[in-house]
């Protein structure tokens, strides 16, 4: 009898610690994780040439000079909706100091990334919004996940990304990395 109500209390906190680390890791997972530069899998800048919702074309390579944030979402993305306010804050906190965040829309077409502007209160300029179609750009940037913001600096180099949602633009690790860039 008192074998059994141990195996039952061991099993018991078994799950629990399972329960625990289980939960740990998706509460990490869903936080943005700073990545350097050599952890991106990128040696190098790829291209980026993508229209923007009114159909201009816009390079990447036009911003030399600036502070870039590249950042990789979809409107089905709960992370990357729910970090869209960030990237606007950035857009309008450092956009006079420097900074341009371009927000690369993942394989939807127009319509449904308009629909997600008009629903969440958001102008269509708020921030540089680009669409990626096919995903072109997506794999040339070997992000992984959604959302993925790559943080580049005034000369064009990547200088890290972080995986997952950016929850405090005012945070140490992001205000610290963008204002530092602009810096230099």
């Amino acid at each position: 009898m008192r074998y059994l109500l141990i195996k039952k209390i061991a099993r018991g906190s078994i799950l629990s610690l399972i329960f625990f680390l289980v939960t740990l890791v998706f509460s990490v997972a869903a936080h943005a994780q700073w990545r350097p530069t050599k952890q991106t899998g990128l040696t190098q800048t790829p291209a980026l040439q993508l229209n923007n919702l009114t159909g201009q074309s816009i390079d990447l390579a036009s911003f030399k000079g600036k502070v870039v944030i590249v950042n990789f979402w979809a409107s089905w993305c709960e992370p990357c909706r729910e970090e869209f306010g960030e990237l606007i804050y950035l857009q309008e906190k450092y956009g006079s100091k420097g900074l341009k965040v371009l927000a690369i829309n993942l394989a939807e077409m127009k319509p449904r990334v308009m629909q997600f502007l008009k629903g969440n209160g958001i102008p269509e300029n708020a921030i540089e919004i680009l669409l990626d179609r096919n995903s072109t750009a997506y794999k040339a940037w070997k992000a992984r996940g959604l959302p993925t913001t790559f943080l580049i600096s005034r000369n064009g180099a990547i200088e890290g990304a972080w995986i997952g949602a950016i929850e405090n633009s005012d945070g140490d690790e992001v205000k610290g990395k963008i204002e530092s860039l602009l810096r230099q």
